[in-house]
């Protein structure tokens, strides 16, 4: 458990080295040689964690796909679905709180590059399988009325998600702020829910 936990550490390290000279310098201007001197690392060692330099900039939306299923595994027996959901996605905003040019660096910089498309689309589509999931689950539990889309419900609440992200990167808004608008229009989608014929929670 303790090396699991170093290896994690020093992986975080180079993502932390990493984002700090992309911002100074520019992710183009930026060689993994650069990065592995900032950490006092080998390059062997670099590529032990990431196989590129543009895995890097994946890792926080790998960090947040891993963020989100904790989140389900650790709130799955609260009763209340809705609560549920809204710790899950309050999670991910506090990281948007607690490190805003990190996230806005990463974001961007994945939108700019054409290659990390179809990355980040498999992350999407993981994230929303993982909702997918979450709620199958809440109908056995009878959280959740059985005639509930959980497929669609799933990619409406990461539709809004990701709206909610980007409204926040354009504006420069407040992250706490993003997350109130992210839950008035959760309340919207969630009464629809109820509409038809969920269970009221």
């Amino acid at each position: 458990m303790l090396r699991a936990s170093r290896k994690q550490e020093l992986k975080e390290r180079i993502f932390t080295q990493s984002i700090k000279l992309f911002k100074e310098k520019g992710f183009d201007n930026v060689t993994v040689e650069e990065i592995t001197q900032a950490c006092g690392i080998a390059k062997g060692t670099f590529y032990n964690y990431f196989p590129r330099k543009e895995a890097v900039l994946l890792h926080l939306a790998v960090s947040q796909l891993e963020s989100v299923h904790e989140s389900i595994q650790h709130n799955k027996n609260m009763p209340d679905l809705k609560q549920q959901l809204l710790h899950l996605f309050s999670n991910l905003f506090h990281q948007y709180a607690e490190q805003p040019d990190m996230v806005r660096l990463v974001v961007s910089e994945m939108m700019r590059a054409d290659m990390f498309i179809s990355a980040e689309m498999r992350i999407i589509e993981k994230f929303r399988q993982a909702l997918t999931s979450h709620l199958e689950e809440a109908k056995d539990k009878g959280q959740l009325a059985k005639q509930a889309a959980s497929e669609d419900i799933a990619a409406v609440l990461t539709g809004i998600y990701f709206n909610s992200l980007m409204i926040w990167l354009s504006a420069g808004t407040d992250a706490l702020q993003i997350e109130t608008l992210f839950q008035r229009h959760f309340d919207i989608v969630w009464e629809g829910i109820r509409s038809r014929g969920a269970v009221k929670q």
